[in-house]
């Protein structure tokens, strides 16, 4: 079948060079590659042409607003009309060799899907157990079930397996869908930056109406480029205004209570480690879910 793969790139021409190779070297390369970038500079432009000459894989490079959702939309708008299966990763990402040939099996292993998502092999384990996770999980931050949206809008990673399962949304840097399946969808551009939420938000309204399936057996590594990235503080507030974005739509099981729930027991339990560690870092973190809160209540956008 024929398979595409979009790429959005900013200021990170490095690791974009690596993830390309990383593509050219797939097992079952896609048909073709388009790459929109929101760079303020040429260098990612000419890392592109230097990769265009050396490799046969046919690319596609525009230029968009340095939005990450207006970005993927232009991407969008230049698949190829024969195309089945459209594929997204980040720029910072590296492909084992038989990712995108486990990908498509996936697909037609289960005709009846809308997406098929990848395993990130190199995040770190469950890094709650015990009495904690049960508490996590009480409190609507956590479960026990991988790859599900919860009632909080928080959406939890899926981390081992050994087998395709079905799932509620599929991460940013491992999606790829039935041309069919998102025929007519577009992401929110109102998300500023790096879009946070985005890949939960459009990949659950594709869950609404078609299965997502994680395999184990298509797996990458995620290197998180610290360029262009929030940092910690400003990501977890933007986080809670997603959330709570989720929890005025229709579209999604998540509601207000639940994620006002969620927000509140966590940030006690932040304030308790606080006090247990004498951490101000944790403190941040408290501040941080109480701003994001306010925010979320002011409107604040994405």
């Amino acid at each position: 079948m024929r398979h595409e793969m979009i790429i959005c790139t900013r200021n990170r021409a490095d690791d974009l060079r690596d993830c390309l190779e990383s593509v050219a070297a797939q097992s079952c390369p896609p048909n073709r590659l388009i790459i929109v970038d929101s760079s303020e500079t040429d260098l990612t432009e000419k890392v592109v042409h230097a990769f265009q000459e050396r490799r046969e894989l046919p690319v596609v490079f525009a230029r968009a607003a340095p939005r990450k959702t207006v970005q993927m939309n232009v991407a969008l708008e230049f698949l190829d009309a024969a195309s089945e299966i459209v594929h997204f990763t980040d720029d910072d990402v590296i492909l084992d060799r038989d990712y995108l040939a486990e990908i498509l099996a996936t697909f037609d292993a289960h005709p009846h899907c809308g997406g098929v998502g990848g395993r990130i092999a190199n995040l770190p384990g469950q890094r709650a157990r015990g009495p904690v996770r049960w508490v996590r999980c009480a409190l609507l931050l956590d479960s026990r079930r991988q790859g599900a949206l919860l009632p909080s809008g928080v959406n939890t990673m899926c981390r081992t397996g050994r087998s395709p399962h079905r799932v509620d949304w599929l991460s940013g840097c491992s999606m790829s869908y039935r041309r069919r399946a998102i025929a007519g969808l577009r992401f929110d551009e109102t998300r500023a930056r790096a879009g946070s939420g985005m890949d939960v938000d459009f990949s659950a309204r594709v869950a609404a109406h078609a299965e997502l399936i994680w395999t184990p057996r298509a797996f990458l590594v995620h290197r998180v480029s610290p360029i262009d990235r929030d940092d910690e503080l400003l990501a977890r507030r933007r986080v809670i205004r997603s959330r709570w974005r989720f929890a005025r739509s229709d579209a999604f099981p998540v509601s207000r209570v639940a994620v006002l729930y969620a927000v509140l027991g966590e940030t006690l339990m932040l304030l308790a480690m606080m006090a247990v560690f004498r951490s101000r870092f944790h403190l941040r973190q408290a501040l941080a879910n109480s701003a994001g809160v306010v925010e979320a209540f002011r409107g604040l956008s994405v």
